[in-house]
């Protein structure tokens, strides 16, 4: 099986390939690899002609966006990806912080708008390339302050592909629905660039207002999702009846759901990788044991004296971006510590036990840095005693002490710092704990210990 390394190789094999690389739009419209590569090499000639050497993305699913992002790595030009859903503030903020050359976005409006933002930002943004290819700078899922900009290659994100593909293979007779941001790692490397290294058909997803018809619509075989999209369309029956194979990433299904998938006759692989490792590390192999996690081929695994889960793989990053300097920041070590916990069975699967660090993982996918919450909490409520947690998918805050007269004072307060935050990380719920929250001796919270005290 051919493992490639770089975009360019990959698009000169598409040149004779008459197969169906896209599926998209209302219509069905659909481009054959040789088509693809045609109008991916003339876009590539105008980046060229325009000397640009970096340029921010608003994802979508339009395959014109797609082309662009080929294109825009083809001509030496390193790419910043943002999702089209993100709050505008937010586009802003990562905007002026990328300080990239020129934006890429499909409304003008909001194109214009961002331009300013990236000019006041204007920065030597990876500049220092001595790639032949541009790169790619993904966000990690997170809030703000916690999310870091990590810079990836074509060559580690198709490496990624052939190791996908060594554990699950697609081809010819395949049809992938691309639901997810392409800004996310797994959306693009899962949904997009594993189904055109290796044949299949990607159907391009037709947007929020389509996504409980898109499986009828498009008819997939295979289907991507975080669990939060997986569940949705089980409960509203629209998985439609080709698809065979639903491959889960970004945070564990449960398992009910996956015995639901399966009893529909829908074989379920979930995958474990990072942004920083260009996506898969580990995937199911068994489906009588979903959970057992198998390396991929050149993931190298272990699991340290904390429990904490370490990595080493061919499809590493090359560093984080500091946004301040422009400048890459590169690995000190060729081990990746990935603050997960998680142990190895007698046949190597790993098997994740939850999250060493003071990160929350939802069900969609977005992490949570508890401290930010915690800080700003602390300072409206008045006390340090307090922690987000983890309840049924969505955060909650838990306060130190039996319940008293103050819940209703605290929601209030909850109530205006929710309004501040988006609706999918939103505090659900105020518990207390009976007593002081336990702690390390530097003063940590002891997050692990906090659930069978909960009133």
């Amino acid at each position: 099986m051919q493992m490639y390394h770089d975009f360019n190789q990959l698009i000169d094999t598409w040149k004779s390939n008459q197969g169906t690389a896209l599926i998209y739009g209302s219509g069905r419209k659909a481009l054959s690899y040789a088509e693809l590569a045609r109008m991916i090499r003339a876009e590539q000639e105008d980046v060229k002609k325009s000397g640009i050497r970096s340029e921010l993305i608003v994802t979508d699913h339009e395959a014109a966006t797609l082309i662009r992002i080929f294109a825009d790595v083809l001509a030496g030009c390193d790419v910043v990806l943002v999702d089209e859903n993100t709050p505008d503030e937010m586009l802003f903020l990562l905007a002026e912080l990328a300080g990239t050359e020129s934006i890429h976005a499909v409304d003008p409006e909001l194109r214009e708008e961002l331009s300013a933002y990236a000019v006041r930002g204007k920065k030597e943004v990876l500049t220092e390339n001595c790639e032949k290819e541009g790169r790619l700078l993904f966000f990690t899922s997170g809030t703000t302050s916690s999310s870091k900009a990590v810079v990836l290659t074509s060559e580690s994100l198709l490496t990624s592909s052939w190791s996908g593909q060594c554990m699950l293979p697609c081809g010819p007779g395949d049809v992938i629905l691309s639901l997810l941001p392409l800004s996310h790692v797994f959306g693009f490397v899962c949904a997009m660039l594993w189904g055109l290294t290796y044949g299949a058909a990607v159907a391009l997803g037709r947007g929020a207002r389509f996504l409980l018809e898109d499986c009828a619509f498009f008819q997939p075989t295979i289907l991507p999702v975080v669990p939060s999209l997986a569940k949705m369309l089980m409960s509203r029956g629209c998985l439609g009846n080709s698809l065979k194979v639903a491959l889960i990433g970004a945070a564990p299904l449960d398992e009910s759901a996956v015995k639901e998938l399966q009893q529909a006759g829908i074989k379920v692989y979930l995958g474990y990788g990072l942004t920083e490792t260009s996506s898969g590390l580990a995937i199911t192999r068994d489906q009588k044991d979903p959970y057992a996690l198998y390396p991929c081929p050149g993931a190298d695994i272990c699991i340290e004296a904390d429990g904490e889960v370490s990595v080493k793989t061919p499809c590493m990053m090359k560093g984080y971006l500091d946004l301040t300097s422009g400048k890459l920041i590169p690995m000190t070590d060729d081990r990746l510590y990935t603050g997960d916990l998680g142990t190895l069975d007698e046949k190597g699967a790993l098997h994740l036990k939850g999250r060493k660090k003071d990160m929350l993982v939802l069900p969609d996918g977005t992490k949570i840095f508890c401290p930010e919450y915690e800080e700003d909490l602390s300072s409206l409520l008045g006390t340090d005693d307090v922690a987000v947690i983890l309840k049924e998918g969505r955060p909650a805050v838990i306060l130190g002490g039996k319940q008293d007269d103050r819940l209703n004072a605290v929601w209030e307060i909850v109530r205006q710092y929710n309004e501040k935050l988006t609706r999918s990380v939103r505090i659900c719920d105020v518990l207390f704990f009976g007593r002081p929250l336990p702690r390390t001796a530097t003063g940590k919270i002891r997050r692990w210990e906090i659930d069978g005290g909960i009133q």
